[in-house]
């Protein structure tokens, strides 16, 4: 059974000047004070950076009409922490929006703060009852933890960078996708200023580099001036590979044992004796177990 926490962490999210940039409402400002709530505040901008290094129970987003495209961004970088919206404007229209791109609660800033603290101690309560599973994505010898934000190959850690995680991350979970690099930069740095978009030319390289080193040639599928693609083909195991590696070796022992006509019987031995060579090849390799 978990233990619960003595204090809930708040984390409150503004997006806008108006909505007073992560600073709370006088309601929320009197749930918190009247629950013993740890509160920390944040701007729109560098949200995902807050949440990454505060582990907060839920994150209230002030707004004036509720904004699907935040709250996504949220649910896109793999955090599960559950969310609230308290909104200035809000409609039926809005709210099936919002509860749509992954918000748990949404309440009009006119919500009193007794019912304020019940939603909120209601939303952790059923996080803990349920519990929150870790995130393992595992594509042949890569495995991606998204709940340390590791990334393993054979079992063992593959040093990256934040930068380099994220892309990672976003790559492995899109699998069989072309990300293009605007797609790529709105997601790894929603809500703040975008580098230019060689930025992740240049961390894509440095992946591949590092996958390289531990035996994986191509990693990524470039489609030049489109963006990259997870290449799944490299990551399967060794033994898987090696037997695809001996198909086409039998292919050509079995061309080179078809029938020729009269006059080329030369050629077709010189075939023959290239493909026995080829097994016996084969045969002296040593087997690579996982």
């Amino acid at each position: 059974m978990k233990k619960r926490k003595t204090a809930m962490r708040l984390i409150c999210v503004g997006d806008s000047p108006k909505n007073m940039d992560g600073r709370p409402c006088s309601t929320l400002s009197e749930a918190v004070s009247e629950g013993g709530i740890f509160l920390r505040i944040s701007g729109r901008e560098g949200v995902l950076s807050a949440l990454r290094n505060d582990q907060s129970d839920v994150a209230v987003i002030q707004q004036t009409n509720p904004d699907p495209l935040l709250i996504r961004t949220i649910r896109n970088n793999r955090f599960s922490l559950p969310i609230l919206v308290i909104a200035r404007n809000l409609t039926a229209h809005n709210v099936a929006e919002a509860l749509a791109a992954g918000a748990d609660d949404c309440v009009p800033i006119t919500v009193g703060p007794v019912e304020l603290l019940a939603r909120l101690k209601a939303i952790v309560r059923r996080v803990m009852d349920h519990g929150v599973t870790s995130q393992i994505i595992t594509v042949g010898r890569l495995t991606v933890k998204e709940d340390t934000r590791e990334v393993l190959v054979d079992d063992e850690l593959l040093p990256l960078t934040q930068g380099e995680y994220d892309i990672m991350s976003l790559m492995v979970r899109r699998r069989g996708s072309l990300l293009n690099k605007a797609a790529i930069l709105s997601t790894l740095y929603a809500g703040r200023e975008k580098p230019i978009s060689k930025t992740i030319d240049v961390m894509v390289c440095r992946i591949r580099q590092k996958l390289r080193a531990r035996g994986i040639q191509k990693p990524f599928i470039t489609s030049w001036g489109m963006g990259y693609r997870l290449n799944e083909e490299a990551f399967l195991p060794l033994g898987a590979r090696a037997e695809d590696e001996v198909a086409p070796v039998q292919q050509a022992i079995r061309e080179a044992s078809i029938p020729v006509s009269a006059g080329l019987g030369v050629t077709a031995m010189a075939g023959e004796m290239e493909g026995r060579r080829l097994v016996e090849n084969v045969a002296r390799q040593p087997v690579h177990q996982d």
